[in-house]
């Protein structure tokens, strides 16, 4: 099939194999991915949000998540939901934008952070970073590296007759004349997470390397999530009581939910005392006074 861009007004053109007229598209479903002209992928990573979306709205429906501990929580979030949100991850992943600000941006992350939200009884305005490191949950953009990493690597051990093998080689081929392509943007990743030393070029990946450069990359991410804490006036009080970026231990000695979401909405400043609700009323922080 042929893929054609949206609103055009160049006539169809017809391309026949033997007696087959193929079809020309906008777009067009793939072994669950959605593909479209621009091959960006951006369809196909909010569909999958969306699916993920419903399948955790069905679990929260037939399980109240609050009643669990963190790590049951967390375990059927990273066995049901993540595997709908990763879906072919190490092909689209390295076409998201790779840098820790834009990373809360992505659909995909979305979901994740609605996760996080639902099951501390925060609201959805509470930080992104704040939720997340509560319960010791790193960016999901971290875990699609580590896909791609893996995948290259794969990629590496295949025999060069295989088709998978030749695409990646064609690849690496337009890498080289400074095309765009999935090289390319692999590479891009490689620079941007500081690991081009250690890995020059994807054939120099190994299985060591690639878990070094995850280690690396959390390393990283903690000193950014540390800065960004540091430099939020919402988050002093959390920022003062905040030491690791770990699953919080009250999350699972407290086992009533409910004090358990008190205590969380407190940290995390999602609540309605003065110290909060002044900074909407534009009252100095000194005079956020509880009456």
């Amino acid at each position: 099939m042929i893929f054609e861009k949206r609103k055009t007004k160049k006539a169809k053109p017809i391309f026949t194999l033997g007696n087959e007229k193929i079809s020309v598209v906008q777009e067009y479903c793939y072994l669950g991915i959605k593909l479209n002209h621009n091959g960006n992928f951006s369809l196909a990573i909010k569909q999958l949000s969306e699916k993920a979306l419903h399948a955790l709205y069905s679990i929260r429906r037939r399980l109240n998540l609050h009643q669990l501990n963190p790590k049951s929580a967390i375990k059927i979030f990273d066995s049901i939901i993540c595997p709908i949100l990763l879906y072919n991850a190490e092909v689209w992943g390295v076409y998201i934008k790779n840098d820790f600000i834009n990373w809360d941006k992505l659909p995909v992350e979305k979901v994740h952070l609605k996760f996080c939200k639902l099951y501390l009884g925060v609201g959805r305005k509470t930080s992104n970073i704040a939720s997340r490191s509560e319960l010791g949950k790193y960016p999901l953009t971290i875990n699609i590296f580590k896909r791609i990493f893996k995948y290259v690597t794969h990629l590496n051990s295949l025999p060069e007759t295989t088709i998978s093998k030749q695409a990646f080689l064609i690849s690496k081929d337009l890498f080289i004349k400074k095309s765009n392509s999935f090289y390319g943007k692999a590479m891009d990743i490689v620079k941007t997470l500081n690991c081009n030393r250690a890995i020059p070029d994807l054939d120099s990946l190994t299985t060591n390397l690639v878990e070094s450069c995850v280690k690396d990359t959390k390393e990283n991410y903690q000193r950014f999530w540390r800065h960004k804490l540091e430099n939020s006036s919402k988050l002093t009080f959390y920022t003062s009581i905040k030491e690791d970026y770990e699953l919080e231990t009250y999350l699972t000695t407290i086992t009533n939910s409910n004090q358990r979401k008190h205590l969380t909405q407190l940290r995390l400043s999602n609540h309605k005392l003065m110290i909060e609700l002044g900074r909407y009323e534009n009252i100095p922080r000194e005079d956020r006074i509880c009456k």
